[in-house]
């Protein structure tokens, strides 16, 4: 059976979350804006691997109150997203490069070959080459 998934990550500034996607390589795959001309929402991707950046609303009226719950707790707040992908350390040099914040360095671990980073919001992100995977 073959699976697909995407995540999505509320953020105090889309914009600034797609730049620093885009600045490892992960394309704009769409973007709605605001009545503001802000980016309210997108989606950045990578291969397969997509992830949703929604702004969190400053005026929740309306909200159904589980969203309204989710919304309001504290980004980046013990998640961990990983990406799978072959070419890791390439990547690896390219967030070197744009000097994106880096959290653990590029090593070989028990699962395979990773490096995390930190987005502006807090989340961190894992890129890995799974041990048997990409050979």
């Amino acid at each position: 059976m073959k699976a697909e998934m995407s995540v999505m990550l509320n953020v105090k500034d889309v914009d600034r979350s797609v730049s620093f996607y885009q600045a490892l390589g992960f394309d704009v795959r769409w973007e709605n804006k605001g009545d503001d001309g802000r980016l309210d929402y997108a989606g950045v991707g990578l291969g397969d691997a997509v992830i949703a950046l929604g702004r969190i609303p400053k005026d929740r009226r309306g909200m159904a109150k589980d969203y309204a719950d989710w919304v309001s707790t504290p980004l980046g707040a013990g998640v961990m997203i990983t990406v799978e992908l072959d070419g890791v350390e390439k990547l690896y040099e390219l967030a070197r490069q744009t000097k994106t914040p880096i959290d653990s360095p590029l090593s070989e671990r028990l699962y395979g070959t990773a490096f995390m980073v930190n987005d502006p919001d807090g989340y961190v992100v894992r890129f890995l080459r799974p041990k048997g995977v990409y050979a």
